[in-house]
């Protein structure tokens, strides 16, 4: 009786067998439960496993189909498989896929910079523990990293599929499925329509590191946590013949003598395969690709994977193809990009109650007229996203007789968030940071206030900030900023700190943000400030800028203006370019400042540490002017593992700190590892400069 209610209401959905146990039936348009009688025919499907970073291994195998000319009538894919599948089923070929996963800024979906467009205070910096509150209430978030980039990095990309099918993944270039866990049964579940990037977005939101989707009463985890390869996904989807491609890591070697940490990953694997009813027929074919060397989070190892995994899957292929006796594709695959009516009026707002839908509609600012492409709203969406009005939103367009309604189901930021955060380093101790932010639902703007206290061992400060939206993302806005620091800078002799300097400061500015070409940003602000400590006193007017991309190239240059007689100016930039060969990334660098007039302290230049001319602390050379290079060799084994080489050369001027480095050029050679970690990254550096001083430098935590 309940699959037959289930067929009657979603008619188009196809979930998984009795033995899985899916949710009951919901409002939902992604997930229900039917019967295999329910599945459309198909002759044979592609199936591809989920694998983490591994999985882009599946594009190489998509490659040697295309080598044969086979296509197939189905993909089915479950976790990075899916994401994977969802592409080639929407058009793309193997060398685009390949393009698309090579320019995904996997650092910003998994560990943004934390420095981005930061504005005269301390950068933010990853949080150890996180509370959001709504009326209910203060409570943990339900997933650790903001996903608010991944969700629009998978909205962009199948911005023009969702379109094009209507929510009917029936109607895509090739039929395509994906599989879900749901979180209150731990079972698998079919997603066959609705919205491809929606659907993607479920079956790859790993536990606890991203947060569950929800489809009507369900919450949708990773897929690979219940079927990792579906294959039982498949044959109720209709295929009769199976292609069947797995990126799971072997099992490793187990005795008494292997690693605690290898056992429980062991165990957890076991555990996520328990009860699945993955069997091959006769008909079936299974083509494991081990990838030797190649780990679950290798993300920038994207172009590696790919190739070993064509070389791999080449062999095998080529047998199924001429077993298998199936037809070859007598057209090209191509992607359908509808053109669609011109848009309504007004955007339809779901997800609730929408406090912030004028100014998000601001936000957006012009939409395309007239008919147009759906990707020609991804300017406007990227506005939205830059802007932190939500956690997500998801597009659909809807064309209601000789117009196209654009809907966005949106998840509203909590009104309240607490951060805390630290980091301790042998060279600059400990510090500590507690940030709050508060978004109003209601009275005038600004829409967001933050407060933010930083203590460190030699500095501290207070920041207040007001802004109509959150700007650290690159939106354009105004603001209204206060500080209050205390900093006092390490004098020092002959390697050995001798002395402090001291500098306190009062700042009140008011400026603007706008976003530049190349995800530059610009800030420009003014005010007043007074600083008091070592040296003459001094208050007055205050003018300051800050400009900074992101992305491949890091563009920083930032400075202040005090006029007046006993005033001063500063500017100091800071330039980096990565060119990326395979895993090795090739990183030269350049840095230069300069600061005169009555110049306080914390408004000197200098140079010292691993980021500058490893061998020496923080910061050790001081002065009024400095100028320095760099050339960085970084080895990536994996998204949180690697490796650098360095060489530094710089010289400083108008010595106030480390007089006995001189003033002509000093050259540092270094070497060191990261290693990421949920607290931020865990480095160990070693320098030695040219006059035969070293240091090792270890620090665990965002340098902030």
């Amino acid at each position: 009786m309940l699959t037959a209610v289930a067929c009657a209401a979603f008619p188009a959905i196809v979930p998984g067998p009795a033995h899985a146990e899916p949710a009951a039936p919901s409002d939902s348009s992604m997930v229900a439960i039917a019967s295999p009688e329910a599945a459309l025919s198909a002759h044979w499907a592609l199936v591809l496993s989920g694998g983490v970073a591994r999985g882009f291994g599946h594009v190489g195998a998509i490659r040697a189909l295309e080598d044969e000319g086979l296509r197939p009538d189905l993909v089915v894919g479950s976790s990075m498989g899916g994401l994977v599948g969802a592409l080639y089923a929407c058009g793309y070929s193997s060398h685009e896929i390949q393009t698309i996963a090579r320019d995904i800024d996997w650092s910003g979906i998994f560990g943004p910079r934390t420095d981005a467009y930061g504005w005269r205070s301390p950068p933010r910096p990853r949080v150890w523990i996180k509370l959001v509150g709504f009326h209910s209430g203060w409570r943990f978030p339900s997933g650790l990293l903001d996903d608010s980039e991944l969700n629009f990095t998978l909205m962009r990309m199948f911005l023009d599929s969702d379109a094009a099918c209507a929510g009917e993944f029936d109607l895509l270039p090739i039929r395509f499925r994906t599989v879900a866990t749901d979180l209150a049964t731990a079972r698998w579940v079919l997603l066959t329509r609705g919205s491809v990037a929606r659907a993607v977005r479920a079956t790859i939101s790993m536990p606890l590191l991203f947060t569950p989707m929800s489809d009507g009463e369900h919450l949708l985890l990773d897929g690979g946590m219940s079927a990792n390869m579906p294959l039982d996904a498949a044959r109720i989807a209709g295929a009769d013949r199976l292609l069947a491609v797995d990126v799971a890591l072997p099992v490793p070697k187990l005795d008494e003598q292997t690693s605690g940490v290898v056992v429980a990953l062991q165990l957890f694997d076991m555990l996520n395969k328990r009860g699945q009813r993955d069997t091959l027929t006769s008909r079936d074919t299974y083509v494991w690709l081990k990838l030797p060397g190649i780990s679950a989070t290798g993300f920038a190892a994207t172009d590696t994977i790919i190739e070993r995994s064509y070389r791999e899957a080449r062999g095998p292929i080529h047998r199924f193809a001429i077993a298998a006796g199936l037809p070859r594709a007598k057209t090209p695959l191509t992607r359908a990009v509808p053109m669609l009516p011109r848009l309504a009026q007004s955007i339809e707002w779901r997800g609730g109650v929408v406090a912030r839908g004028q100014a998000a509609r601001a936000v957006m600012g012009r939409l395309p007229e007239g008919p147009f492409l759906p990707h020609e709203l991804v300017p406007a969406l990227d506005r939205l996203q830059r802007s932190g009005l939500f956690e997500s939103q998801w597009p659909t367009l809807e064309v209601r007789g000789d117009s196209t309604v654009l809907a966005l189901e949106v998840r509203e930021q909590p009104a309240q968030e607490l951060g805390l955060a630290a980091a301790v380093g042998t060279d600059e101790g400990a510090r500590v940071l507690a940030g709050l932010a508060l978004r109003p639902v209601s009275g005038p703007l600004p829409a967001l206030v933050r407060v933010d206290g930083v203590l460190r061992q030699f500095s501290w400060a207070v920041n207040v900030s007001g802004e109509p939206y959150a700007l650290d993302r690159g939106g354009r806005g105004w603001f209204v900023r206060g500080t209050q620091r205390g900093t006092r800078p390490r004098v020092f002799a002959d390697g050995e700190r001798i002395g402090l300097l001291t500098s306190n400061r009062s700042e009140a500015m008011l400026g603007g943000q706008v976003g530049l070409l190349h995800r530059q940003v610009l800030q420009l602000g003014a005010g007043w400030g007074h600083v008091t400590g070592s040296g003459d006193a001094w208050s007055g007017a205050l003018v300051a800028f800050r400009t900074e991309g992101q992305g491949a190239a890091h563009r920083l240059i930032e400075g202040d203006w005090a006029p007046g007689a006993d005033g001063y100016s500063r500017v100091n930039a800071w330039f980096d370019i990565d060119i990326k060969r395979g895993s090795y990334v090739v990183r030269p660098g350049a840095r230069a400042g300069g600061a005169s007039g009555r110049a306080p302290a914390d408004a000197l230049v200098g140079l010292g540490g691993p980021p500058t001319l490893t061998g020496l602390s923080l910061d050790e050379w001081l002065g009024h002017r400095m100028l320095a290079g760099e050339l960085r060799v970084v080895r990536e084994f994996s998204s949180v593992f690697s490796l650098y080489l360095v060489g530094q050369v710089g010289t400083v001027e108008g010595l106030v700190s480390g007089a006995d480095l001189g003033t002509g050029s000093r050259a540092g050679f270094g070497a060191g590892g990261e290693v990421a970690t949920p607290f931020g990254p865990l480095r160990l550096d070693w320098g030695r400069t040219d006059g035969g001083r070293q240091r090792f430098d270890l620090m665990l935590g965002d340098r902030f």
